[in-house]
C-alpha cells in the first residue's frame, strides 16, 4: 500500500492541537510506520479479565509462556512471543519457545482495566483473536470491546473458551453468544488449542492478503475518524474567530508606557533603541496576558493563548529605526545647508528624536532655542509618527500570536478532508489484495 497519502495526513494532523487530532492520529501509525515484523503476522490476543487469554497463549505454546494466575487482571503489560521492533510496538518479548511459524502473538491486559493500551496495540497488529468465556460473553464490556474491533476493520477469529469444561458441553452457550454478539464463534476452545491453530496456520499462508486487508481497513478507519477531526475544527475556527477579536481588543489597550519612554528621552539613540524595543515588547506581553486571564475559564480559549505565546517572534527595530531616520532627515539636510559643524550633527539628531516624542512635558527652553537657532525653517513631526513606529514595529509579533489563534491558518478542515479522501482511495482493495497475494 503507498505510504505517501498516509504520511500527507500525519503530518496535516501532527499540526493541530493534539486533544483535536488524536482520534485520528493514533490509528494512522500502523499505515505511517509500515510493517512492524518483516513476515510474520502480528497478532493480538484479546479480551475482558478472566477469559482465558494468557493461557489460550500457553495452549498455543505448548508450555508456560505467559503467567496465569487467580488474580485479576492477571496481565498488566503487554507481552510479544516473537519478534516486534520495539519502536513500533513495546512490550516485553518472550523468545523462548520459539515463536509459531509466522506468527507474533501479543497477549494484552484486560480491555476493561487498560482501555488506552489495547487501543494502541488494536493500532499496529495485523489480525486479532477476541477472546471471551462462558462467564463473560454476554457483559457489556465484551460486546464494546468486539465493536470496537469491527470499527477498525481488524481480521478477527472469535473464541469461546470454556476453560476446564469439555467444548463439546457448550453448544447451546456458543449459540448464544453468537446471537448476543452479533458474529459467528470461530472456535469453541478447551484445553486444546488445536482448531485455533488451524485457522492461524490458514491466515499465515494468506499472509499478503491479510495485511492488505487490514491496511485498506485501516486507512478507511483513519479516514472516517479524520473527517470527524475535520468537522471538529470547522467548530473550532468559527470559535476562534471570537478569540482573535478578543486578541484584537487586549492589543488595542496595549500602549508603551509614556513614563517609561521618559526614562531614556535623555540618552543617545543607540542606548534608547533597544530600550524602546523592549518596551513595545513588554506591551504586547501585557497585552496576551490580560487575555489570558479573560478567556481562563474556556479550557480551548486559554491552550490556544498558551500555544500561541509559546512561540512569538522578536519586535522589530526596523520601523523604530525608520522612523528615527525620517525624523532627523531634514535636520540633517538643513545643518548641510547652513555648513553646521559635524561635531554638532550627532546632537542634533538625539535632540530632535526626543523633541518628537511627547513626553507630557515641553521641552527645555534650552533645547528649543538651540533647535531653533540652529534650524530656523525645521518642522518637528509630532508624536503620532513615533506611535505609528512602535505599532510596526510589534506588528510581526501581535500578527504571528493572532495567526497561531485561528487553527485554520495551520490546517484547514478542507485540507483534511482532501487528505482523508486521497487515503481513502489509496492502495488495493481487500479483494485485489487477495488476488495479488494468489
Amino acid at each position: 500500500m503507498d505510504r505517501q497519502p498516509a504520511l500527507r495526513l500525519h503530518a496535516l494532523l501532527a499540526a493541530l492541537d493534539p486533544s483535536v487530532a488524536e482520534p485520528a492520529i493514533q490509528p494512522l501509525e500502523r499505515l505511517v510506520a509500515g510493517p512492524g515484523s518483516d513476515d510474520a503476522l502480528i497478532t493480538a490476543i484479546v479480551g475482558a479479565s478472566g477469559v482465558g487469554k494468557s493461557e489460550l497463549v500457553n495452549a498455543l505454546a505448548g508450555d508456560r509462556v505467559v503467567t496465569v494466575g487467580p488474580l485479576r487482571p492477571t496481565t498488566t503489560d503487554i507481552a510479544i512471543w516473537g519478534h516486534v521492533d520495539p519502536r513500533y510496538l513495546a512490550g516485553t518479548e518472550i523468545s523462548d519457545p520459539d515463536p509459531l511459524d509466522g506468527l507474533v502473538l501479543v497477549d494484552t491486559p484486560a480491555a476493561e482495566h487498560y482501555p488506552e493500551t489495547v487501543s494502541a496495540v488494536l493500532d499496529r497488529v495485523d489480525t486479532v483473536v477476541f477472546v471471551t468465556s462462558l462467564e463473560r460473553y454476554a457483559d457489556e464490556i465484551t460486546a464494546t470491546l468486539l465493536t470496537t474491533i469491527r470499527e477498525r476493520g481488524i481480521p478477527t477469529l472469535v473464541v469461546l473458551s470454556t476453560g476446564s469444561r469439555d467444548p463439546s458441553e457448550a453448544g447451546g452457550v456458543a449459540d448464544d453468544a453468537s446471537s448476543k454478539l452479533g458474529t459467528p464463534i470461530d472456535v469453541v476452545m478447551g484445553q486444546d488449542a488445536g482448531p485455533l491453530r488451524v485457522l492461524l496456520d490458514r491466515m499465515v499462508d494468506d499472509s499478503d492478503a491479510v495485511r492488505g486487508q487490514c491496511d485498506r481497513a485501516a486507512a478507511a478507519f483513519c479516514a472516517t475518524r479524520t473527517r470527524a477531526v475535520a468537522e471538529a475544527l470547522g467548530e473550532q475556527v468559527v470559535a476562534s474567530r471570537v478569540l482573535v477579536e478578543k486578541a484584537n481588543d487586549a492589543f488595542t489597550r496595549a500602549r508603551v508606557d509614556r513614563r517609561q519612554l521618559a526614562v531614556v528621552a535623555d540618552e543617545e539613540w543607540e542606548v534608547a533603541a533597544p530600550a524602546i524595543v523592549t518596551m513595545t515588547a513588554h506591551a504586547t506581553d501585557r497585552a496576551i496576558s490580560e487575555l489570558a486571564t479573560e478567556v481562563a475559564e474556556d479550557e480551548i480559549f486559554a491552550r490556544s493563548v498558551a500555544d500561541a505565546a509559546s512561540s512569538l517572534p522578536s519586535v522589530d527595530q526596523g520601523p523604530i529605526d525608520d522612523w528615527y531616520q525620517a525624523t532627523t532627515s531634514s535636520a540633517l539636510a538643513s545643518m548641510k545647508r547652513r555648513r553646521l559643524h559635524p561635531l554638532r550633527t550627532k546632537a542634533v539628531r538625539d535632540e530632535m528624536w526626543r523633541l518628537s516624542i511627547d513626553f507630557g512635558r515641553r521641552p527645555s527652553t534650552r533645547v528649543r532655542k538651540a533647535l531653533r537657532d540652529r534650524l530656523p525653517d525645521l518642522r518637528i513631526d509630532g508624536g503620532a509618527a513615533f506611535t505609528a513606529s512602535l505599532r510596526d514595529a510589534g506588528s510581526a509579533r501581535v500578527g504571528a500570536f493572532q495567526a497561531d489563534l485561528d487553527p485554520a491558518n495551520r490546517v484547514s478542515p478542507e485540507d483534511l478532508r482532501t487528505a482523508a479522501d486521497a487515503l481513502d482511495s489509496s492502495g488495493p482493495t481487500p479483494g485485489e489484495a487477495a488476488d495479488d497475494a494468489a
